[in-house]
């Protein structure tokens, strides 16, 4: 399904592209993608949904074909959230549901927190609150360290490209879809081979100060404390043998979210959303006929 797409320019001056797709009267839908992704991974996701209601996808400042931003090292979690309500404001549409997908949760989490407005609800795919390393050990200087090399390395672009340049090549690609299946990222059989190809591809276009900055950002960012204030309906989607983030962390978020649904789909990864597109739409679909969304 094909849009028109939209530009808007941040409050720093920066520009977003967006789509709307479909509409109708239903509550409309807003995306937040995936670490360094794009719109790509909402391929089956936007028309199923833009069919009975509107879909606004958007991608973040300097993804996407979008040129670097000048300052690219204040890159955050918030900043994305904060654009994420100006696309919203310029849809011109009413509180939609967010959908966020892996790193997409925490910008989902923190527009929450910074935009309640926007927000009629929430659906949570395959992501964490935050401090994604604490899967590893839950010592800060471990996140720091992490964040701090890959802010190095934002600052040398000509190494950081070198680290790049394997995925422009055919051998390169198939050793980073090897690691995404051993990691527990995608799952062998069921993962499109074209969604991760594209993701690579995606991957290698950005520019590695962008690269460096959001990975840093996705380090360091924590919205732990608020999901206990959360007061729209939430929908936390998980795969059992996702080892990005683990099934026991989309439990901990039912736990602490006040009348939070959790769906596990068994023997998925981290890309369930793109693996079984069909039945993570039938769950999103129940949650939002249960509170008339």
């Amino acid at each position: 399904m094909t849009a028109a797409v939209h530009t808007v320019r941040t409050d720093d001056d920066e520009p977003l592209a967006y789509a709307i797709h479909g509409g109708g009267a239903a509550t409309p839908i807003l995306t937040t993608h995936g670490l360094v992704s794009s719109g790509q991974h909402w391929q089956a996701f936007v028309p199923h949904f833009a069919a009975t209601r509107p879909v606004v996808s958007w991608d973040y400042r300097g993804h996407g074909g979008l040129p670097a931003p000048r300052a690219p090292m204040a890159i955050s979690v918030a900043r994305f959230a904060d654009d994420g309500a100006a696309v919203w404001r310029a849809a011109a549409q009413p509180p939609a549901v967010v959908v966020g997908l892996s790193f997409g949760v925490q910008v989902a989490l923190e527009l929450w927190r910074r935009h309640p407005a926007a927000v009629r609800a929430l659906v949570l795919i395959c992501g964490t609150p935050g401090h994604p390393l604490d899967r590893l050990s839950a010592a800060p200087g471990l996140r720091r360290a992490a964040a701090g090399a890959m802010r190095w390395l934002g600052a040398h672009p000509a190494l950081a490209a070198r680290l790049l340049a394997p995925l422009r090549a055919p051998l390169g690609v198939r050793v980073a879809r090897e690691l995404a299946y051993l990691s527990g990222g995608a799952h062998r059989a069921q993962c499109p081979v074209d969604v991760l190809e594209g993701l690579f591809a995606h991957v290698a276009s950005l520019d590695p100060a962008v690269i460096a900055a959001v990975t840093a950002a996705y380090f360091e960012h924590d919205a732990a404390d608020v999901l206990a204030s959360i007061a729209v309906p939430t929908l936390i989607i998980a795969g059992d043998r996702d080892q990005l983030t683990p099934v026991a962390i989309a439990e901990r978020m039912h736990r602490t979210i006040a009348g939070s649904r959790l769906v596990v789909f068994p023997g998925h990864s981290h890309l369930v959303q793109v693996e079984r597109p069909a039945d993570v739409h039938a769950a999103i679909d129940g949650f939002l006929a249960e509170h008339r969304l």
